[in-house]
């Protein structure tokens, strides 16, 4: 996409901040046509431009986003991803230790994930849970549609679908692993999760760590920076003041999650029980 099309397409739309809603910010990193900022209130850190979910799927699919970011890391930084897929057989599976962090909360029950992708987590989730997913992604929703019963699968934006397909109080679990860095109305993305899980159900989430020691150190090279995709950047303080902004009670994280060497962060909270 041309820079004149990709200005179009934010449509130049200024974006609240996502956690307080000021409009004061700070920038931080510039990377044509988007700007990286920093609220100049509550120092939640995300894109200060927004863009409605039709265009976000159709000129900013993920799938496609993220084939342009292994191109733009493969020119930028040659050895970083050499290094990277050498050592990717000694690497756990990721897929793995979604199940691992979701089976530590819940065992079984309705699970609903969020942004489900390409479904490689559902399919390892439905030998435990009767699972659902949805996701905004036309692509990513036709592959999982492949994987899991195509009935369990909704296209959409997760605030629109959620409110729409999906009954209240009705899930044990809601997995976000990978989604709210991409929502553009983060709270609007909680607070769904919260309306479809019955009191005392789980949220389990996994964002990049925006405050990592691996960030500091990389700068703007940080693996966890994907323009625009992830429009959010979290901090484990500023993750549970949204949590808590939309009804959610924050749970202790094990110190392994809790270690600031590791680039995702790791967070689950519960809905109260009545």
């Amino acid at each position: 996409m041309s820079l004149a099309a990709a200005s179009q397409s934010t449509s130049a739309v200024t974006r609240a901040c996502p956690l307080c809603g000021g409009p004061d910010r700070k920038p931080l990193i510039q990377r044509e046509p988007w700007e990286i900022v920093e609220c100049a209130h509550c120092h939640m850190v995300f894109i200060g431009s927004e863009i409605g979910y039709a265009t976000q799927a159709k000129d900013h699919d993920w799938v496609e986003e993220w084939k342009k970011e292994v191109s733009r890391r493969k020119q930028k930084q040659p050895v970083l991803v050499l290094l990277s897929r050498l050592t990717r057989p000694f690497r756990p599976d990721t897929h793995d230790r979604l199940l691992r962090q979701t089976l530590r909360w819940k065992r079984e029950g309705k699970l609903v994930d969020f942004g489900c992708g390409d479904g490689s987590f559902l399919v390892r989730a439905a030998k435990h849970f009767d699972v659902t997913g949805i996701e905004l992604s036309p692509q990513g929703a036709e592959i999982c549609r492949r994987r899991i019963s195509p009935e369990r699968i909704f296209e959409g934006p997760v605030t629109e679908v959620a409110g729409r397909a999906l009954p209240e109080s009705a899930f044990d679990i809601v997995t976000q692993f990978g989604y709210i860095e991409h929502e553009w109305h983060a709270l609007a993305g909680l607070r769904a999760a919260h309306r479809i899980l019955k009191p005392g159900g789980i949220t389990v989430i996994k964002v990049p760590n925006y405050a990592s020691w691996n960030r500091h150190i990389r700068g703007t090279n940080w693996c966890g920076y994907h323009i625009p995709a992830h429009c959010n950047y979290f901090t484990p303080v500023t993750l549970g003041q949204l949590l808590r902004r939309a009804g959610f009670e924050p749970l202790r994280r094990p110190l392994f999650d809790r270690l600031p060497t590791s680039d995702s962060l790791w967070m689950a909270a519960r809905k109260p029980a009545r």
